[in-house]
């Protein structure tokens, strides 16, 4: 059993292969093993052939500096040419008239150089000089031909004293060749001067050879933690299933790398990034580039953590994650697009709004039909008449007027649930608007979004006010109107506390808010208000009303013209 769980593991399974297999680390650290080793041994032969030429080149040119300059000396051109003279009448003598002079000097000429033996002879190959006395007069071993015809020449020849590199030159007296000069070093002595260079050479190269490994070895390392011990194919897989996982997904994606002294870059950003942006450009590009839209530019150098975005007519929410990348601080930017769902969250308000209009509708009619049929248990039928007469018009009157004003179902609904609710919350709605009727070419969608939390707002507003001081006369006005230039103004007016000026600023933001902490719901209409606001191209503004509430004014551009410049506040906004 034991043996049959091993089998059926997959980690297990999957170990021998792993381990089978060669990590690009570990190929790396081989490969540029043997590269090392292979270019330090060929650089070493190299180092060692220059050597070995060298040393020879030297000893020649030592030789042949050495017997040229003692071939031009007088004393052995004197020594040289008496016993040249000398020789056809008594050999021995005239050998041993010149040894008797050029032994001694030749030795002391050896002791202060690095040549191990110069030889002064005769044309005919006796010797004068000998590094070894007892061979003087006895003859010379070598090439002496282009000598006697005049030529300065070196070769390396075996001799007396072994293998040596030898130069030999004539000595001339009187125009004539009378004598031959030859030095030479040994090659023994070469050899021991090519294994000194060796040596160091060799040292060298181990001392090269050992710095590179260390490099190769905390490269290898670093390469094996990065890579995570993966060979070649591991990550040519892994790399083809992160690019089709990373263009795959559904959310946007940008990698924002930081670098010291450096502006922040975009390195990495998915399909869907580039189109909920419409980059034209790919990375890496900075986030501040000239060639990218404000808006772009904006989302990109942001510092909040999470923020929604209205850009290129999109609602886009922002999530900004810290992370590392290669030892560096990067940001994580994850974009989602958030515009068809605000669309369906404002259809949902709508039908929400419509519900509870409803339901408050059904509390009014319960409430009215209680006061007919008590009026008539009492025996007034005429009063109930006129009692149920009177209700049905007021509603139908304020119906009437909504609908031939705004004429689009979704808002005429919009504005009867509001001011349902508001009767039920005992606030009085008006409703005042110059608009032609229809959208103004605005998405429905949009209008439920700004009127709906503006009014919602102002009601709270109101009725938390007239709760807290016993006030009876609670109210709301919203009023719709064309500005000269064509713009559009929404303005709501609410009875309540107004908004303080050091906080007009603040309510715009995301989750803050000036209710009871009763829900968590509260924080966020004011902000959806704002982004479609300057989605939109316009611009929305808090001041305070007359009698102590506030006045939230949003102004929008008609359809297909610029963006507005500052709020200005309307005239003619009427109770």
């Amino acid at each position: 059993m034991g043996s049959m769980s091993r089998r059926g593991d997959p980690a297990e399974a999957a170990r021998p292969i792993r381990e089978r297999r060669r990590s690009i680390a570990r190929r790396f650290l081989i490969e540029f093993a043997l590269v090392l080793l292979a270019g330090a041994a060929v650089v070493f032969a190299g180092l060692a052939y220059d050597a070995h030429t060298s040393a020879h080149e030297r000893a020649a040119e030592t030789s042949a500096d050495l017997a040229t300059t003692l071939a031009i000396d007088p004393t052995v051109i004197e020594a040289v040419a008496a016993a040249h003279e000398r020789a056809a009448s008594d050999r021995d003598g005239s050998v041993a008239a010149a040894s008797s002079v050029l032994q001694p000097y030749v030795e002391g000429i050896l002791r202060a150089t690095d040549v191990d033996y110069v030889t002064i002879m005769d044309t005919d190959r006796t010797r004068y000089t000998h590094a070894n006395p007892e061979r003087i007069g006895g003859r010379f071993l070598g090439t002496i031909e282009p000598a006697l015809a005049g030529e300065t020449f070196t070769e390396v020849y075996e001799g007396t004293l072994g293998p040596s590199v030898r130069a030999v030159t004539p000595v001339r007296s009187g125009g004539d060749i009378v004598g031959l000069v030859s030095a030479g070093v040994t090659l023994q002595n070469v050899t021991d001067a090519i294994l000194v260079r060796l040596q160091l050479v060799g040292l060298f190269t181990v001392v090269v050879v050992g710095l590179g490994a260390l490099a190769a070895w905390g490269l290898f390392r670093r390469l094996d933690r990065v890579t995570d011990g993966r060979d070649a194919d591991e990550l040519a897989r892994l790399f083809a299933a992160h690019e089709a996982v990373l263009h795959s997904l559904e959310e946007g994606l940008l990698l924002i790398e930081r670098r010291p002294g450096e502006p922040p870059r975009v390195v990495l950003a998915n399909d869907q990034a580039t189109r909920m942006l419409d980059l034209a450009r790919t990375p890496p590009f900075a986030v501040d580039d000239p060639g990218l839209p404000d808006g772009v530019r904006d989302l990109l150098t942001g510092a909040d953590r999470e923020e929604v975005v209205r850009l290129a007519g999109r609602d886009l929410l922002v999530a900004r994650d810290g992370t590392e990348l290669a030892g560096r601080d990067a940001d994580i930017l994850t974009l989602r697009d958030r515009t068809e769902l605000r669309r369906v969250t404002g259809e949902l308000s709508s039908v929400r709004t419509i519900s509870d209009a409803l339901r408050a509708q059904a509390h009014e009619f319960d409430n009215r039909l209680h006061t007919i049929a008590s009026l008539i248990e009492l025996g007034r039928p005429d009063e109930a008449l006129r009692f149920a007469a009177s209700e049905r018009d007021l509603g139908q009157r304020l119906a009437d007027r909504v609908l031939h004003a705004v004429d689009e179902p979704v808002i005429a609904a919009l504005m009867l649930g509001k001011a349902a609710q508001a009767h039920e919350r005992a606030v009085e709605m008006h409703f005042e608007t110059h608009l032609a009727p229809g959208t103004q070419g605005l998405q429905p969608a949009d209008v439920v979004t700004i009127l709906g939390n503006l009014i919602d707002n102002a009601i709270d507003a109101a009725a938390r006010r007239a709760a807290r001081t016993g006030q009876t006369d609670a109210w709301v006005e919203v009023y719709l109107a064309s500005a000269d230039d064509g713009s559009l103004v929404f303005q709501v007016t609410d009875s309540g506390d107004g908004v303080p000026e050091e906080e007009r600023e603040r309510i715009f933001r995301r989750g803050y808010s000036t209710k009871d902490a009763e829900s968590q719901a509260h924080g966020y209409g004011l902000t959806l208000v704002r982004q479609v606001v300057e989605g939109l191209g316009g611009t929305i503004e808090v001041t305070s009303a007359p009698g102590g509430g506030a006045v939230f004014t949003a102004i929008l551009p008609a359809p297909g013209a610029p963006a507005i410049g500052p709020v200005a506040q309307p005239t003619g906004v009427a109770r």
